[in-house]
Formats: structure tokens, sequence, C-alpha cells
């Protein structure tokens, strides 16, 4: 894999991660302080998480199975 494309895969999982911080700090305005807006964003907080999880076991396996450093 070309090393931009990795640096670009893990920017963009992180900036899903870095919304839903935003989010649920209260960075990004909220409609009437509403709860459900505030748990969409740790939604946002796990389905980023999730996203750099399975990208990095799925780089790690592609750099095992092609013997790459």
């Amino acid at each position: 894999m070309n090393k931009y494309v990795i640096i670009l895969n893990y920017v963009t999982r992180s900036i899903v991660l870095l919304v839903g911080i935003a989010w649920v700090v209260g960075w990004i305005p909220m409609i009437q302080n509403d709860p459900h807006v505030r748990m969409f964003g740790v939604v946002i907080i796990l389905f980023g998480l999730y996203r750099l999880a399975t990208f990095w076991s799925q780089h790690q396996e592609y750099k095992r199975y092609n013997n790459e450093m």
C-alpha cells in the first residue's frame, strides 16, 4: 500500500472520531440541549473507533501476507 493512502485513511477515520467528540463536548451547537443529540455524538465516537480498529487490523493483515514493513 502507498504510504499516502494509509495516512489519508487514518486522517479521515480520525476526523469522524473528532466530530463525535466535538458533538459530545458541545463544540457543535445543539438544538435546545436535546440529550438524543449528545447520544448521537457517542454513536459517532464509537463508529469512528470501529473504523480505526478495522482499518488497523486489515492493514496489519495486508502487511503480514505481503511481507511489507
